[in-house]
């Protein structure tokens, strides 16, 4: 039987990272439903301890207060979730982003969004993976973003951060061939998120309207992957294939495209 195909998520121990809202949160309650056994990571303890509750308690789900961007706080996320139960997969989601013209936007900013995005995507990663790849069986996902697919004026930051994911995942899917171990990049369209309370929406550029969707899509998509084991992409919403593909295809026609969007 393919490795890769996996029915089922009885006792799966899943971690999840920025899992106190948004697209965790919503991945997590979507995880449990189909029987999975969550471990929630993110700084907010209290937004944790509300939905651990929400899930049914200790034996659904725990909570674990951790800063990604903290290797003590990684190293105690591993004991914790390898206390729980044998980890199946790690969900990256853990990411923020200002939107800023460049020529405005602090340099600042962008140490914080890829300390948070990139290096602690990767520093989660690499504190999980060996034990995947020892057991032979498992799951990383990228929850990195249409804005890693298609750049856009005023994502400059958040953008870089989001390639860098979609291109360590795409690295990963090639050098975790024959392990048993999947690396699956999420990239969803502009979501109502905590994302907004960061960057109003009047900042957004018109052309991110190309590319909507809902937290609760995203979160099906990412639990259809994990029942899949998708070792690819996945684009949310799936029309959005169409503006990636074009975009890579003809950068310069979609960026006077995008440029008369505004």
């Amino acid at each position: 039987m393919n490795k890769r195909w996996i029915v089922g998520f009885a006792q799966r121990v899943v971690v999840i990272t920025g899992a106190s809202s948004g697209f965790g949160a919503d991945i997590a309650r979507q995880a449990v439903a189909q029987g999975a056994r969550v471990v929630l990571a993110a700084r907010s303890t209290d937004k944790l301890n509300a939905l651990v509750a929400e899930l049914g308690g200790a034996d659904h789900a725990i909570a674990v207060t951790a800063d990604v961007t903290s290797d003590s706080d990684v190293s105690h996320l591993v004991a914790t979730a390898n206390a729980f139960g044998t980890v199946d997969t790690l969900i990256n989601n853990a990411g923020f982003g200002f939107i800023d013209p460049i020529v405005d936007a602090p340099l600042s900013d962008l140490q914080r969004i890829m300390d948070v995005n990139v290096y602690g995507a990767v520093r989660c990663t690499k504190a999980f993976l060996p034990g995947l790849i020892q057991r032979g069986q498992g799951q990383i996902i990228m929850l990195a973003s249409m804005a890693g697919l298609v750049a856009a004026r005023n994502m400059s930051y958040y953008s870089a951060s989001k390639f860098a994911l979609v291109a360590i995942g795409r690295s990963m899917q090639q050098e975790l061939a024959n392990t048993g171990v999947v690396c699956t990049i999420v990239c969803p369209g502009v979501a109502q998120t905590g994302f907004q309370h960061n960057s109003p929406n009047e900042k957004y550029p018109r052309a991110a309207s190309l590319s909507t969707c809902t937290s609760p899509q995203v979160a099906s998509a990412v639990i259809d992957a994990m029942r899949r084991r998708t070792n690819g992409e996945v684009i949310v919403p799936w029309q959005s294939v169409i503006l990636a593909r074009f975009s890579a295809a003809f950068p310069g026609v979609a960026r006077a495209i995008m440029n008369l969007i505004g």
